[in-house]
């Protein structure tokens, strides 16, 4: 497709003629999408300082006595604040295996 069109110089109008090379105009738009796309995007989660997240974690259980039948599940597990970068051991015990200590959450 071409455009044409007049500029005024002084008394003489001067006739332009572009040419737009339509496979270039599809790359640099596609360009201009993509980078906007990921510069625009919001994967970045927000820091929480008082947050230690968890980062690895093992549970293991422990079967209770004929006296005392309940069973025991304790979990050691390594936490990384998300600030100050921060790692830390620390162990936990329960009687009910869901509120163990999972990767991913903070603690």
């Amino acid at each position: 497709m071409i455009l044409r069109g007049v500029i005024l110089t002084g008394s003489n109008p001067v006739l332009t003629t572009n040419i737009i090379n339509y496979k270039q105009m599809k790359k640099m738009l596609l360009i201009l999408a993509v980078t906007c796309m990921f510069s625009c995007s919001d994967d970045e989660q927000q820091q929480d300082c008082n947050c230690d997240r968890v980062t690895e974690a093992n549970t293991f259980n422990i079967v209770g006595t004929p006296q005392s039948p309940a069973m025991n599940y304790y979990t050691v597990y390594t936490t990384r604040n998300e600030c100050s970068g921060e790692i830390k051991q620390k162990t936990y015990t329960t009687t009910v295996s869901t509120s163990s200590p999972k990767v991913g959450q903070c603690r």
